[in-house]
């Protein structure tokens, strides 16, 4: 073997070593995470990283839905991909519709509920569906022409889901209230809003009609701003506050959404541990392998 394609061999093989490694670090890392962090209530949880064990449901009466099944669920993640088959008749799948959602869902517990943003989220799923079909969507029909009568077209889909039931969440726990802003940034923004319609600002306050909002026009409007944001939330103390669960930005802190429970889920993580730990041992003695025998 030349210089150049050893050289190359060698950085695949220690690329794959190395990323291993990172494997080992991730999957025991986030096993010994949920092994450490205690369980939750939502009613008494702080304000930071959390762990709760309860259900997840629909946010309103009208719940998400799946677009290949269009199933009813919480949670939804699909991969639409199309057979390719080359000369020498081996069959290759290319990717040619995705998607996840991204809309909140509730979770509950004996104690209260909050919301989940699951954008960033690492979810394992309580449903997969692999299923193969003739058209691009399931159950749409393409109108091809005769062209595509003649070509004979296969479809796979994948679909996961969480549907309403037992969820497992880890993240970051916010309680956001709705006089968390303070008033003179409140008055501010009113004012801001109020510049976007000029007319009616001057209409409001010109009290000269002269065009323009002179010094004692512009106090009676920064007065007005200021009556209307206090009225405001004098109104909104009276709402409860919300809770919501979402990604942090730092890996130490990892996002995690599952409709299986942490037991399971532990072990999992361990297990994708264990198998990286077997590749990099495969990897680091063929990489040695190759060395003694090239020098």
């Amino acid at each position: 073997m030349g210089t150049l394609p050893f050289s190359v061999f060698a950085f695949v093989v220690t690329s794959i070593l190395l990323y291993s490694f990172y494997l080992i670090w991730r999957n025991f890392h986030r096993a010994r995470v949920i092994e450490d962090t205690p369980t939750a209530k939502v009613r008494s949880a702080h304000q930071g990283y959390v762990e709760l064990e309860g259900g997840a449901r629909f946010m309103n009466e009208e719940p998400l839905v799946a677009p290949l099944t269009r199933l009813p669920c919480v949670w939804f993640r699909y991969k639409i991909e199309k057979e390719r088959r080359s000369s020498r008749s081996r069959t290759t799948w290319s990717k040619v519709d995705s998607g996840v959602s991204d809309a909140p869902f509730l979770f509950h517990d004996e104690t209260g509920e909050c919301l989940v943003d699951p954008r960033k989220a690492e979810v394992t799923p309580g449903v997969k569906k692999v299923w193969y079909g003739r058209t691009k969507w399931p159950g749409v029909e393409e109108q091809s022409g005769v062209l595509g009568a003649l070509v004979s077209k296969r479809y796979r889909y994948t679909e996961e889901r969480i549907d309403e039931g037992n969820a497992y969440i880890l993240g970051w726990f916010d309680t956001l209230r709705s006089t968390d802003a303070s008033v003179s940034e409140e008055v501010s923004q009113t004012l801001r809003n109020w510049k976007q319609d000029q007319e009616e600002l001057n209409r409001r306050f010109d009290s000269n009609r002269d065009g323009r909002l002179d010094e004692g026009e512009w106090q009676n409007a920064r007065q007005e701003a200021h009556r209307q944001v206090v009225q405001a939330r004098a109104e909104r103390s009276a709402e409860a506050d919300v809770h919501i669960v979402r990604a942090t930005d730092h890996d130490r802190h990892p996002f995690l959404i599952s409709a299986k429970p942490q037991t399971l889920l532990t072990g999992r993580y361990r297990r994708n541990a264990a198998l990286s730990l077997a590749g990099s041992v495969f990897a680091a003695g063929f990489l040695a392998w190759m060395l003694v025998v090239r020098f």
